[in-house]
């Protein structure tokens, strides 16, 4: 059974964030992969919520690649998928 996926008010900010940033530095097919990739990994974590390393300062969060540049920060509930971040691999925190 696919779990629902709830995302925060700051990785929706973080989502918003790397599109315009995406939009205003990059050719608009960037913006498009990095979109697809989302959605893939997305759909992939619904069906396979483990699949994230375990963060070993915070065991209730994992890390998962959307490509090189961008992961996403998340935690498994019962019922649902919870995204906190969007992260560039740059972000200290």
């Amino acid at each position: 059974m696919e779990k629902e996926i709830v995302w925060t008010k700051v990785s929706k900010a973080d989502f918003w964030n790397i599109v315009t940033y995406l939009k205003e530095n990059w050719p608009s097919e960037v913006l498009d992969k990095f979109y697809k990739r989302l959605q893939l990994k997305i759909k992939l974590l619904q069906s396979h919520p483990n699949i994230g390393v375990k963060s070993s300062s915070h065991s209730k969060f994992r890390k998962t690649l959307i490509s090189k540049h961008y992961s996403i920060i998340y935690s498994v509930a019962k019922k649902h998928i919870v995204i906190h971040r969007l992260k560039h691999a740059a972000q200290k925190k």
